[in-house]
């Protein structure tokens, strides 16, 4: 069913929230289930839209899950993949085309990854050359390497591995994945840019399956061998609460952020919001994002975490003077291209912004005005005008399939109405 998200201007949006788990390390120890020979269990996993596509793939791989809100169980056939399709869909998700292209350079047949619109429109170039230089037979269907992806049987190369400079660090775990497989050890060579959270998160999820490997400063080495069965529970992501988090700040509310004990990546949360004058108060369990008269424009550097960039820029419209966002050019090959989507939604809201091949230029503070904007079937578009639709004067009606948030925020209007907001779906 199409939906459009509508959301009134709300004074304030305070209250509690808690954390999600990983997305990522949902959906790489789900693969990891798959090529483990036996049962792997996840407890505590993101169920959402993603994931669940990827579950589904890896049962057309040979897999059996059992799945529910709590627990998801894998029981694995390690290597000896048997696929009942030839057809794997990765819908929405380009981590999962990734895992799903890898993995299928494993079986001892044609494979063929597709997805949804989000997922076949961008080229992958560099997923392709990178899985290439281990020895996987892959193409794609089309001139400017975008999926469908055809895989053919391949022999996994190990020996020194060095990847393009511009090779895309979300499709890195791919290839560590793959790496157990490879016909000698694999010692892959790595920029500073592709060292990210998505590796730690990757070396991290192999070493619970006691996957042998190592990393010392640029060099990552994987030894080959097996998957082992797995019992793990994803961490939780701090940046999950980027929507609430964003929402405060521009309303001038206060926000706690609870059960923080098992959440990564705190102090990278912590500098991003420094850096718009923003400090937070952290304890051991909690973290509160105070009341905030001021958010101050700032050059920010979004390298590591292009996604953010729609949350930024609404954040920014608030803002006294420029704000750049900056190294972001990532960001075009998501779900959908979110500079030029989030540059035209806050363009139609009356805000001052101006994109540029790797950012956004934000001129503020502005007063948004309401109206109907384009989601662009794309969760952090729709997140994220949702966000700007609470500051604005008038309401704020997001169209072009605001059901794109259950790919990440199953509960986004119930925990936004919670804290005081006024939203809802409409057909």
């Amino acid at each position: 069913m199409i939906m459009e998200l509508v959301v009134e201007p709300s004074e304030k949006v305070s209250g509690k929230i808690s954390p999600s788990p990983s997305k990522f390390c949902t959906q790489f120890a789900t693969a990891i289930g798959l090529l483990a020979e036996g049962k792997s269990v996840l407890k505590s996993p993101l169920v959402v839209d993603d994931t669940r596509d990827l579950a589904k793939a890896i049962e057309t791989l040979g897999a059996t899950t059992k799945r529910s809100e709590k627990t998801w169980s894998v029981w694995g056939n390690g290597r000896k993949l048997n696929p009942s399709g030839q057809v794997l869909d990765a819908k929405k998700s380009i981590i999962s085309l990734s895992l799903l292209a890898s993995i299928s350079s494993l079986i001892s047949r044609l494979m063929v990854i597709t997805g949804k619109e989000q997922v076949r429109n961008p080229p992958v170039p560099t997923l392709i050359s990178s899985l290439q230089k281990f020895g996987v037979d892959i193409h794609s269907t089309k001139e400017n390497d975008s999926p469908p992806l055809f895989i053919f049987e391949s022999d996994i190369k190990g020996g020194e591995i060095s990847l393009d400079e511009n090779t895309d660090p979300r499709f890195v775990p791919a290839l560590v994945l793959i790496s157990p497989f490879a016909d000698e050890k694999v010692e892959l060579e790595l920029t500073p840019k592709l060292r990210g959270h998505l590796l730690d998160a990757s070396i991290e999820l192999m070493k619970e399956s006691e996957v042998e490997l190592s990393i010392d400063g640029e060099r990552l080495t994987v030894s080959p061998g097996e998957f082992e069965p797995i019992e793990y529970t994803p961490p939780l992501d701090i940046f999950s609460t980027i929507p609430y988090v964003a929402a405060a700040i521009i309303t001038g509310s206060e926000l706690e952020i609870t059960g923080i004990e098992q959440v990564k990546y705190v102090e990278d949360f912590e500098d991003l919001m420094r850096k718009i004058g923003v400090e937070l108060e952290r304890t051991n369990e909690t973290i509160k994002i105070p009341a905030v008269e001021e958010i101050k424009a700032a050059k920010i550097d979004l390298e590591a975490r292009p996604e953010l960039l729609p949350f930024f820029a609404v954040l920014a419209c608030s803002a006294e003077g420029k704000t750049e966002l900056l190294n972001a050019t990532r960001a075009r090959r998501m779900k959908s291209d979110r500079i030029k989507a989030t540059t035209d939604g806050l363009t139609r809201l009356g805000a001052d912004v101006s994109e540029q091949e790797g950012g956004m230029t934000i001129k503020g503070p502005v007063d948004l005005e309401g109206g109907e904007v384009d989601g662009h079937d794309d969760v952090a578009i729709v997140a994220s005008l949702g966000v700007a639709g609470l500051k604005a004067k008038n309401k704020v009606t997001i169209k072009n399939r605001a059901e794109a948030l259950r790919q990440s925020y199953p509960h986004f209007v119930t925990k936004f109405k919670e804290l005081g907001a006024e939203m809802q779906y409409r057909t």
